[in-house]
């Protein structure tokens, strides 16, 4: 099923015994746990049969005995577990292996059994996870791709009576890229103090976001693109003295997508920019900055750009860094982007 389908048979109290949240997005495994506390009870059954327990905190078979508990004044119990990531399950303990099973292939009527598996999914192969998938309402919660959010954010506005101009989203996912959790952090921030029914614009989202900062990892790629030398470096020096404002891998990320979108541009000049938009994952509206950036670096300084990237990705991890901080990376870095 899908994260809108479970969630719409959550919401019309439609529960299944068991349910296994799992992927690298957590956003989504959050929200269907959330669901699932709003839902299953009423306040006032919540006392004596909503169970939140932590994978961490758990055994295998603490969790059966709890599954196995009649609700008290309650037609039914939930039990959750958060970081389900954390809960040991060892496929060669064969009791455990078969008393979870039995449960996964004979749960207990009166409980709602929930796993929220956070940051990836477990090893499919294994016995037991094959079985707790085949048994369960089952979701994999993968990363939204790159130029993918778009629809993601429309959506979350627009069901509390907000609406986004193209241009804003594709800044918004520019500047704060994919993840579900900043994007609606971010989305959050501007519906605070916004009047109802607004049309949330480019300068909504610049203001929000802080790019009219002068340091930003975003500000960053337009002015090398651009190839503005001196404030390359003051950007760069400040990094080096503010390091939780632009960590290196952060850069990195930012960089290599710059310049992925770079060398698609490159290859594609033929095209019309709506074309080209398409083929790059950006907006039309920003085609025309690609291409006065793609002047500064035709494909063969690009592939050089992208080797660099390499070079200081490695250097960054240790490999043949002899004690260079990270400032000194990212500006050594910048220096030589600059002059490929």
């Amino acid at each position: 099923m899908s994260y809108e389908e479970i969630l719409k048979s959550i919401k019309q109290k439609k529960f299944a015994p068991i349910y296994f949240f799992h992927g690298e997005e957590d956003y989504f495994i959050d929200k269907l746990a959330e669901a699932l506390e709003q839902n299953v009870l009423t306040e006032s059954e919540k006392a004596f049969n909503q169970n939140i327990v932590y994978g961490k905190d758990l055994t295998p078979q603490s969790l059966i005995e709890i599954c196995n508990r009649l609700p008290m004044g309650a037609e039914r119990q939930l039990v959750l577990v958060r970081e389900a990531q954390s809960l040991q399950i060892k496929s060669e303990d064969e009791k455990i292996e078969k008393l979870l099973l039995h449960y996964f292939k004979n749960p207990q009527k009166t409980t709602v059994l929930a796993f929220a598996h956070l940051h990836g999914s477990p090893d499919k192969r294994k016995k037991i996870f094959k079985e707790l998938i085949a048994n369960s309402t089952s979701f994999q919660s993968d990363k939204i791709k790159e130029g993918k959010a778009g629809p993601f954010i429309t959506k979350f506005l627009e069901e509390q009576d907000f609406a986004i101009n193209a241009d804003a989203v594709t800044l918004l996912e520019e500047f704060v890229g994919t993840d579900m959790t900043v994007i609606t952090n971010e989305l959050s921030k501007l519906i605070i103090t916004a009047p109802p029914g607004k049309t949330f614009t480019y300068k909504d989202i610049e203001k929000s976001v802080g790019l009219l900062k002068e340091y930003s990892a975003f500000e960053l790629t337009n002015v090398i693109g651009a190839k503005n030398i001196s404030k390359a470096y003051r950007i760069a020096n400040y990094f080096k003295s503010n390091p939780k404002s632009g960590p290196m891998p952060l850069l990195l990320g930012a960089l290599f997508n710059y310049f992925n979108k770079l060398y698609l541009c490159a290859s594609n000049m033929s095209l019309s920019d709506a074309q080209l938009a398409l083929v790059i994952g950006a907006n039309p509206y920003f085609v025309k900055d690609y291409k006065a950036a793609v002047r500064n670096y035709p494909i063969p300084k690009i592939e050089k750009v992208f080797h660099l990237l390499s070079e200081y990705d490695l250097r960054f991890k240790g490999v043949d860094n002899y004690n260079t901080t990270e400032g000194e990376l990212i500006r050594e870095m910048v220096y030589k982007i600059m002059h490929v």
